[in-house]
């Protein structure tokens, strides 16, 4: 009977012994590789030496970035995964020592306009042709299209009108002169782009709301829309800027065709 009982507490020594093994390795392994690698995933954080803060408008360097595992729950919509995708971005708000970077946090796409640039908006009423699958970040070509241009013939130089304007009783000749130095925009070739790659900052509907493929977001391949188009708004240089709204004032017209 000894003998027995002996062999009976072997045995449960043994089975306690390898139930409380699994128990460690099963803790080890779901701390050190399930946990890091199955339920966690690579993102880039903030580093700020010191614990304060990058401000608005700071140019991301590698010394401000670092790739970290977060856990999938803790993850927010719009990560940025990698360091190359925000080397060199501006950031959109102040940002603290181990904040996970997402697109809306950096100029990821390159919104935000620079010293020489301006966010403009396009008057509906100037525009020839639109995609209505158009999106905010999109690039576009645009083309120049003949329109009525009453202020274009107002400010047309006719040899005539100088004439009668330079004869005594006709105003002074100062007047004639004037006409004669009335600027003259450059030509632009039928059927050529006037601005390409512009970014898209924002698409607007007539009530002044995003278009977005659905409530959601972008999600469908723009196969939906949340509204119709009506303007966007784009990011040019300021003289690019200038220059187009020169050419609306002559009544020309704007044709907007999405290239990527």
């Amino acid at each position: 009977m000894s003998t027995k009982r002996g062999r009976l507490l072997k045995r449960n020594y043994f089975f306690a012994g390898l139930i409380l093994l699994i128990g460690f390795g099963g803790l080890l392994g779901y701390d050190l590789y399930f946990k890091p690698y199955v339920l966690s995933q690579t993102v880039v954080k903030i580093k700020v030496d010191g614990g304060g803060f990058l401000p608005k408008n700071h140019e991301l360097t590698a010394e401000n970035l670092y790739l970290d595992s977060v856990q999938t729950k803790d993850i927010p919509v719009g990560v940025v995964r990698s360091l190359e995708q925000v080397e060199q971005k501006i950031t959109n708000v102040n940002l603290t020592d181990g904040s996970i970077l997402t697109e809306s946090l950096v100029d990821v796409s390159e919104l935000e306009p620079q010293q020489d640039e301006g966010i403009f908006p396009i008057p509906k009423d100037a525009i020839y042709a639109i995609n209505g699958s158009l999106r905010s970040r999109d690039k576009v070509d645009i083309y120049l299209v003949e329109g009525d241009s009453p202020a274009k013939e107002r400010r047309e130089y006719s040899p005539a009108a100088a004439a009668s304007v330079a004869t005594p009783g006709g105003g002074p000749a100062s007047d004639a002169s004037s006409l004669l130095e009335a600027e003259v925009l450059p030509e632009v070739p039928a059927r050529k782009v006037f601005l390409s790659g512009v970014t898209v900052n924002y698409v607007r509907t007539e009530d002044n709301n995003d278009v977005l493929d659905s409530e959601n977001g972008n999600n469908n391949n723009r196969f939906t829309s949340t509204g119709k188009v009506a303007a966007p708004e784009l990011k040019l240089k300021k003289s690019d800027g200038e220059l187009l709204g020169a050419y609306l004032e002559q009544g020309k017209k704007l044709w907007i065709v999405r290239v990527e």
